[in-house]
C-alpha cells in the first residue's frame, strides 16, 4: 500500500526545485514592511494600546515601505470634517510634538474653513438658481449638499487636503 502524505509534504515535493529570486525577496519583505505599519497603526490610533513610549520606538523601526505605509493609514484615517479624535493627537504628539501637532490642526483648520467657502459657494448657485424661477423670500434656505456638483466639489477639497496631510506627515521631524 502507498504512503499518504500530508498537504504540506506534497506542497514542498513541488517547490523543492524552485527558487525564490531577488526581486520575490524583496517584494516579500515591502510587504512584510506594510504589514507592520498597520500593526502598529491600529492598536494606537484605533483600538485600545496605551503605551505610547513603545508607539514612538516601533515607528523608529520601520523602513522606507513601513513609513510610507503608516503616512498613507494616518492621512487617510484622520476624519477632516470632524477633526482629531483625542488618541489622534496624544499618539501625533507623541511621534512629532505639540509643533507637530499643531501644524496638522492648523491643516485642520484651513480644511475646514475651505469647505465652508465651497459650501457657501454652492448654496448662492442653489439660491441663484431658485430666483431665476421666481421662488424668493427669507424662508429660502438652499441646502448646498444637495447640489448636483457638492459630491465631486467635495471629493476634489478631500483628495487636495489628504495629499497636502500626507506630505506634511511625511516631512514633520520625530521627537
Amino acid at each position: 500500500m502507498g504512503e499518504i502524505k500530508s498537504t504540506w509534504e506534497l506542497v514542498m515535493e513541488k517547490l523543492k526545485g524552485m527558487e525564490v529570486t531577488q526581486k520575490d525577496r524583496e517584494r516579500f519583505q515591502r510587504e512584510e514592511e506594510r504589514e507592520k505599519a498597520k500593526r502598529l497603526f491600529f492598536p494606537y490610533f484605533q483600538g485600545d494600546e496605551r503605551n505610547w513610549n513603545n508607539l514612538k520606538e516601533e515607528f523608529k523601526g520601520l523602513g522606507e515601505t513601513g513609513l510610507e505605509e503608516f503616512f498613507r493609514l494616518l492621512s487617510e484615517n484622520i476624519s477632516l470634517e470632524e477633526g482629531l479624535t483625542e488618541r489622534y493627537r496624544k499618539g501625533l504628539e507623541t511621534l512629532f510634538g505639540r509643533d507637530g501637532l499643531g501644524r496638522i490642526e492648523e491643516l485642520l483648520e484651513r480644511y475646514r474653513r475651505r469647505r465652508e467657502v465651497e459650501e457657501e459657494a454652492l448654496k448662492q448657485e442653489l439660491f441663484q438658481a431658485f430666483q431665476k424661477k421666481g421662488i424668493r423670500g427669507t424662508a429660502v434656505d438652499p441646502n448646498p449638499r444637495l447640489h448636483p456638483r457638492w459630491n465631486a466639489v467635495i471629493e476634489e477639497v478631500d483628495g487636495e487636503f489628504r495629499r497636502e496631510l500626507r506630505e506634511m506627515l511625511e516631512g514633520l521631524p520625530l521627537v
